[in-house]
């Protein structure tokens, strides 16, 4: 059984009570533009304090990365919780249903735990090292099948189009949520999944999940995601092209089908 079950537990029962807050204020307040350009919410703030609080009081000794407060990253932590309060805020603000709390827990930079709970479309997707992968209670896994027209791919919006030529037989489907394309690959839905500027909130726990269901992901250059970098950075203007697989030989397909465009 994973160690890092416990740490599951808390997670999981913190997401929940999450989401939970996140429907009694959806269609409730208007989004407002960050600097970077990203969209916010009251509920988004709440739900990060909401989420800090706790942790504070549980874990006082674990470091926290949070899209809305802490995004900065300090090496030198044993732990840290990646938190996204709001995974795909433009679907929330728009009435769109396709959104999440994301809860993750790092060791040494490494995803561990974690759980991404979208309550409107009622999926759960939990997951721990070595304890694999679940959608609400049961056991998933990627897919083997082969290349196809009537096989999915994800991708999170048009800035993939924008960066990428993307020439596979697969049909796109865009959810404008980072972290539930990852999930539709970790649980079979979908075959592959482009993410053209995800930010490490957005693939802590979903990235453990496609993992733990038997997927691959890496950079568009094949390198590691995770661990996250040896020194100190600022990820909120980190953004990492990934490219997500449900198995070796569609990855291998993937990178051969897909070029990056000129800048």
């Amino acid at each position: 059984m994973s160690s890092w079950l416990p740490y599951l537990e808390f997670a999981t029962a913190l997401a929940a009570e999450c989401s939970a807050y996140a429907v009694s204020q959806f269609g409730l307040h208007p989004a407002r533009r960050k600097r970077d350009g990203t969209l916010v919410t009251a509920t988004d703030l709440a739900i990060d304090r909401m989420i800090a609080d706790r942790l504070a009081v549980t874990y006082p000794t674990h470091h926290v990365l949070s899209e809305e407060q802490t995004t900065s990253y300090d090496p030198g932590a044993d732990f840290t919780w990646v938190i996204d309060p709001v995974d795909g805020t433009t679907n929330f603000a728009r009435g769109m249903p396709v959104w999440g709390v994301s809860v993750a827990l790092l060791q040494h930079g490494q995803p561990v735990a974690g759980v991404v709970d979208f309550p409107m479309v009622q999926e759960r997707f939990t997951t721990a090292a070595g304890a694999g992968a679940w959608r609400n209670g049961e056991r998933i896994y990627t897919a083997n099948n082969d290349l196809a027209d009537d096989e999915l791919l994800m991708m999170r919006c048009t800035r993939t189009d924008k960066l990428f030529d993307v020439r596979l037989p697969l049909k796109a489907r865009i959810y404008g949520s980072a972290a539930y394309h990852l999930c539709k690959v970790a649980d079979g839905s979908a075959l592959a999944g482009i993410e053209a500027t995800p930010k490490v909130w957005d693939l802590a726990a979903a990235y453990l999940l496609v993992v733990e269901a038997g997927g691959l992901a890496t950079t568009w250059q094949r390198a590691p995601i995770f661990p996250l970098a040896a020194e100190r950075k600022d990820y909120a203007t980190e953004s990492t092209p990934i490219f997500v697989a449900a198995n070796q030989a569609i990855q291998d397909a993937l990178f051969a089908s897909v070029t990056r465009r000129a800048a």
